[in-house]
């Protein structure tokens, strides 16, 4: 009788123990799909999160490399004019409007800067044109070596804040 008991409660005990395991893998087992909904979410949150940050980010930087190209462009004009007229000794054709589109275009540059450069490049293109303004006004000579040492630095900052790496171009030329 007592193995009769014993044998039942065994039976009992494993049937009270498979359905106890029953119960909690099947609680396991939501907790698991409902952790599993949340975790997806979540991760479908961050990533597009994520993709509107890059595409920000991209567009920020590719804004500011046009900017650059503008100003590089502008600065480009002017130095143009500059070493035809100290180089050649003739007065630029229509010097008049040449100054008057020089300074335009050079408030114009400070403006497209101002809207994306850091502070550090807004300097190096305030020394730039500082010069500049001083050799049009004839208070400082036209050097073409001091031209290129602003423009390089300016270079340098704009190539420094878009990332084109951290060494500096330099100039090693024979000029």
């Amino acid at each position: 009788m007592f193995s009769l008991s014993s044998w039942l409660g065994k039976i009992w005990a494993d049937r009270l123990m498979a359905r106890e395991t029953a119960k909690y893998e099947s609680a396991i087992a939501e907790l698991q799909s409902n952790l599993r909904r949340v975790v997806d979410t979540e991760l479908a949150t961050h990533k597009n999160e994520l993709d509107i940050y890059k595409d920000k980010h991209l567009k920020s930087h590719n804004d500011k490399i046009e900017c650059y190209r503008l100003v590089v462009d502008i600065v480009v004009e002017v130095l143009g004019d500059l070493d035809f007229f100290f180089i050649n000794g003739a007065p630029v054709e229509n010097e008049i409007k040449r100054r008057d589109e020089m300074n335009r275009g050079r408030m114009r540059a400070y403006g497209y800067l101002a809207m994306l450069a850091p502070q550090e490049v807004m300097n190096a293109y305030d020394d730039l044109f500082d010069h500049l303004l001083f050799v049009i006004n004839g208070q400082e000579p036209y050097e073409w070596t001091k031209v290129r040492e602003l423009s390089l630095a300016m270079l340098n900052e704009v190539r420094k804040e878009i990332g084109l790496g951290a060494a500096p171009i330099a100039y090693f030329g024979k000029l």
